[in-house]
């Protein structure tokens, strides 16, 4: 081989070991920019899956303040209806306790004792005959308008209610009739659906 040969196969072996080179030089570069590619690619991921797990608990901790807020706001509304329920109803039996006429004791009697608690029923029962007597020598008749009603306390089933009661009253002694006001704090106890009378004093 001459030396002119040999030269030209050095030069073209010396262009392949460049190019060679060259191309393993450029695969090392990629491979080092895929992976620093998927090291920032890696990197937003993470801090995505604890944003979403931040998120999760913050619409966790907003679902546990509405419902807790919503069982507040329930529990006092329902207490507020229970207040004004045993003003209302503390009123009409006041009412029904305070009108009656001399000629039919019986049914008022009747209509008190049958919303009344068994207490208080055996207590106006005592005092009935005392007070039929009075009503029929004395000619007696009694409405009874409840002014104004607030309910003072409410302890699990009884509700203690301060009652403002105007009586138009006619006997005997006044037979054009006058009108008797008071202040009256009702005993009312709940049984089932319904407020049954437990107390009523004059104060």
């Amino acid at each position: 081989m001459s030396a002119e040969t040999e030269a030209h196969a050095e030069g073209e072996a010396s262009s392949e070991a460049d190019a060679t080179s060259a191309t393993d030089a450029a695969s090392a570069t990629e491979a080092g920019d895929a992976a620093d590619a998927s090291g920032e690619a890696g990197a937003p991921t993470g801090r995505g899956r604890a944003g979403r797990v931040i998120a999760g608990l913050v619409i966790v901790a907003l679902l546990v303040a509405t419902c807790v807020l919503g069982y507040l706001l329930w529990q006092e509304q329902r207490q507020d209806a229970l207040r004004q329920s045993a003003a209302d109803e503390a009123s009409r039996l006041v009412v029904q306790l305070a009108t009656y006429d001399h000629t039919d004791v019986d049914g008022h009697l009747d209509s008190v004792v049958s919303e009344a608690t068994p207490g208080f029923a055996e207590r106006y029962t005592e005092v009935s005959e005392g007070l039929r007597e009075l009503l029929a020598s004395g000619e007696g008749t009694s409405s009874g308008t409840v002014v104004n009603a607030a309910t003072e306390s409410v302890d699990g089933d009884t509700a203690v209610v301060l009652v403002f009661l105007d009586q138009q009253v006619t006997n005997v002694t006044v037979p054009d009739g006058r009108v008797d006001s008071s202040r009256m704090l009702v005993t009312v106890q709940r049984d089932g659906d319904r407020w049954l009378l437990d107390d009523a004093q004059l104060i």
